[in-house]
């Protein structure tokens, strides 16, 4: 039995996404009072340090798509969603967190972030955070990586079952990709026939005001109409 994900694809057929694996590196470094900074670790300042580590990453992703990658942009991407630390501005921050994703285009790549942010990690960032409080008494100086998901993404398969069934259903022919991460990949990776469709832009989602028009919810009606009376016949 096919999978439909009903994700926003404004009722086209999407055979393909990129996977999304996000995480959250937290800093544990030593307070202290910011007139005297070499006498503290400052949390804060070395997740600045990752971070643009990630964006160097981030940039020799864009030399590396994979030929004939059919997505948009081509290449693997990686951001940086939130930093979190410190508590004022004489203080020298002993917590950090960032928050980071990317976007895989294929194992390779993942493998590939993955490799480089630990390599970065455990040779050069612990490495320093322990020496400038090796003066200090703390025994707990350190980073860790939390997994907040890693979700492999959805191969493109022009036909299948499911592509099949959905351009039927909807009276699409074309079939494509997307950007963005789904549970999609979760399922083909069971050897289930998947794909995803389903009403609204993702142009306006995780926004303010995020909305699906009346119109796109009556396509997504009539396709539910039609299933009905496919499955039923």
């Amino acid at each position: 039995v096919p999978v439909i994900v009903g994700e926003p694809t404004e009722m086209r057929v999407v055979s393909g996404h990129k996977g999304c694996f996000e995480y959250s590196t937290q800093f544990t470094g030593v307070e202290g009072h910011g007139s005297r900074p070499d006498a503290g670790v400052n949390a804060v300042e070395y997740a600045a340090l990752l971070v643009r580590e990630l964006m160097d990453i981030a940039a020799s992703l864009k030399s590396r798509p994979p030929q004939g990658s059919p997505f948009d942009p081509p290449w693997t991407t990686l951001s940086v969603g939130r930093i979190a630390g410190g508590i004022a501005h004489n203080v020298i921050p002993n917590r950090c967190t960032v928050d980071w994703e990317f976007r895989p285009v294929d194992a390779a790549d993942a493998d590939y972030v993955k490799r480089r942010v630990d390599d970065y990690v455990a040779a050069t960032l612990l490495p320093a955070m322990r020496a400038a409080g090796a003066a200090t008494d703390a025994a707990d100086i350190g980073i860790a990586t939390v997994i907040v998901g890693e979700v492999a993404g959805l191969a493109p398969e022009p036909r299948s079952p499911a592509v099949d069934l959905m351009t039927r259903l909807t009276g699409r022919n074309d079939v494509g990709v997307v950007a963005f991460g789904t549970e999609a990949g979760l399922f083909q990776a069971q050897g289930i026939s998947t794909v995803v469709c389903g009403p609204g832009s993702i142009a306006q989602a995780h926004r303010p005001d995020e909305f699906i028009g009346l119109d796109q919810m009556q396509a997504c009606l009539d396709v539910l109409q039609r299933l009905i009376a496919s499955q039923s016949a």
